[in-house]
């Protein structure tokens, strides 16, 4: 083999449960600092993800710095548990609303979400039975492109949901 040629298992491989999972997730993150492009994070509730944590946080945190135009997506059947258990999250997502949207899919889109994070174009994370947390990871151009467009499609039947800010009397 030429040392030059990339692997198939280095270009996709299986997530072995939520541990891998949230694992790949806080590795992804740093990857998102330091290569930005726009991410995707899909999921019911977010209730098992790492999004408030110190690491994923602070590499939010460079992504947001290190670009200028990627923006980052969150759609989620429901968006309830978000505020209690990514509180950080929430405050970030305040400073930068400008780049960051949530959104809820319709009521007939609700059953299509599979948990996915990506980062377009570089790495993506799906989960394939959310119950044991066991997916697939991949770079493969396809599988991403394949991703993306599946998202979209959800996107086109989303409503704008959780306010960066909260208006009170």
């Amino acid at each position: 083999m030429n040392p030059n040629e990339i692997s198939d298992s280095d270009l996709f491989g299986r997530i072995n449960g939520w541990p891998d999972f949230i694992d790949r997730v806080r590795a992804g993150m740093a990857m998102a600092a330091a290569q930005p492009a726009p991410l995707y994070l899909c999921d019911s509730d977010f209730s098992r993800w790492p999004l408030g944590e110190l690491s994923v946080m602070e590499a939010f945190q460079q992504w947001g710095l290190n670009s200028r135009g990627p923006h980052c997506t969150l759609v989620a059947t429901t968006l309830d548990e978000i505020p209690r258990r990514h509180p950080r999250w929430v405050a970030w997502r305040g400073t930068w609303a400008h780049r960051v949207r949530c959104y809820q899919p319709m009521p007939e889109e609700v059953l299509t979400l599979a948990p996915i994070w990506l980062l377009q174009g570089r790495l993506g994370l799906r989960l394939l039975n959310p119950l044991t947390g066991q997916g697939l990871w991949t770079r493969k151009t396809d599988d991403l492109l394949e991703w993306h467009q599946e998202i979209d499609v959800i996107l086109q039947r989303c409503e704008e949901a959780l306010p960066p800010t909260t208006l009170g009397l």
